[in-house]
C-alpha cells in the first residue's frame, strides 16, 4: 500500500491528503524498520510541504507522521533535514494553536537527541529563538515539550554550542519554571543548569555563567529547592549550591564530570509520541 499512499500525497482533496497523512503517521510510530519502510518511499519532501498547509487537518497528521520519522535512525532523521523539516518547524512553534506547537517542539526534540551535527543544524536554522520564546510564553504542555527538546540539546551539543544555548537567553525561562510543580521537571532543569556550568567550567566562563543565574534570581530559586519534599531534587539543588555557588568552590572543591549520571540521561533517547506525554490520539 505504501507506493499507493505516496501517490495519493499528490491529491488536491484535503480529506484525502489527511486520511493518506494519518495512515502514514500510523505506519512510522512503531520500530526503526517500519519507519525506514515509509522513508524509503521518498516521501518525506512531499510531507515536509504538507506541513506549511493552512488546513490543519493536513498540517497535524503530516508533521505528526514528520516527528515519528524523526524518532528513528540518525540516517532516517537526517533524510528528514535534508527533505528542509527544519526549515519548516521554526514558523511551527510559534503557530497559534497550542496543540501544534506542542507537536513542533516534540519533533525539535527528536532531532535535538541526535549527534552535534544536528544541533549545530538546528542552530544554523534559528530554532533557539523560538524555543526560547515557547519556554518563556507557551502553555504548560507545550514548555514541558520545549525543556524535554533543551535537555536534548544538552546532552548531546558540543560545549561551544551549549555556550550558544545559554547565549539564546535558555537559562531566564529555565530559572523561572523551577518554581512549578512538576518534580521530574524541575530536576531536569536542575541537570541542565549543572550541566551547562560544567560546560562554563571547561571554557573558564563559570564565575561570568554564575553571575548570569544569580542576576536571574537563580540562586535564590534553586537555594529554596534545598528544602524540597522531594530528596533527590533538595540533594541535586545542595550539589548545585555548594559545588558553584559556595564559599567551598574557591578552596578547590572537585566538580563531577560532565558525563555524569545525571537523572535525565535515563529518559533523553528519541521517543515515540506514545510515550513522549500524554497518549496522542487523532483529532
Amino acid at each position: 500500500m505504501l507506493p499507493i499512499l505516496s501517490y495519493l500525497l499528490q491529491h488536491e482533496d484535503s480529506e484525502v491528503l489527511s486520511d493518506a497523512c494519518w495512515a502514514l503517521s500510523y505506519l512510522t510510530d512503531g520500530s526503526n524498520e517500519r519507519i525506514g519502510h515509509v522513508v524509503d518511499t521518498g516521501v518525506l519532501p512531499r510531507l515536509v510541504d504538507l506541513m506549511t498547509s493552512s488546513e490543519l487537518n493536513v498540517l497535524t497528521p503530516s508533521l505528526r507522521t514528520v516527528g515519528n520519522i524523526v524518532t528513528g535512525t540518525d540516517h532516517q532523521t537526517q533524510v528528514a533535514i535534508d527533505a528542509g523539516v527544519l526549515g519548516v518547524l521554526p514558523q511551527l512553534l510559534m503557530h497559534p494553536k497550542s496543540f501544534i506547537q506542542r507537536e513542533a517542539a516534540w519533533a525539535l526534540s527528536n532531532v535535538a537527541a541526535g549527534p552535534h551535527q544536528h544541533i549545530q543544524q538546528l542552530i544554523t536554522c534559528n530554532i533557539l529563538p523560538p524555543l526560547v520564546a515557547l519556554l518563556k510564553n507557551g502553555d504548560f504542555k507545550v514548555q514541558k515539550e520545549a525543556i524535554w527538546a533543551v535537555a536534548n540539546f544538552t546532552t548531546g551539543g558540543t560545549v561551544d554550542q551549549l555556550i550558544q544555548l545559554v547565549r539564546s537567553g535558555v537559562l531566564e525561562p529555565l530559572v523561572n519554571l523551577l518554581a512549578i510543580q512538576d518534580t521530574k521537571i524541575v530536576i531536569i532543569i536542575l541537570d541542565i543548569i549543572t550541566f551547562l556550568l560544567q560546560a562554563a567550567e571547561k571554557l573558564s566562563e563559570r564565575e561570568n555563567l554564575c553571575l548570569l543565574i544569580e542576576e536571574l534570581g537563580g540562586v535564590d530559586r534553586i537555594e529554596a529547592l534545598q528544602l524540597h519534599e522531594n530528596q533527590h531534587i533538595a540533594l541535586t539543588a545542595l550539589s548545585i549550591i555548594e559545588n558553584h555557588f559556595g564559599e567551598e568552590e574557591e578552596n578547590g572543591t572537585l566538580l563531577p564530570d560532565l558525563d555524569q549520571d545525571h537523572e535525565f540521561l535515563k529518559y533523553l533517547k528519541k521517543y515515540q509520541s506514545s510515550t513522549a506525554s500524554e497518549p496522542r490520539i487523532k483529532p
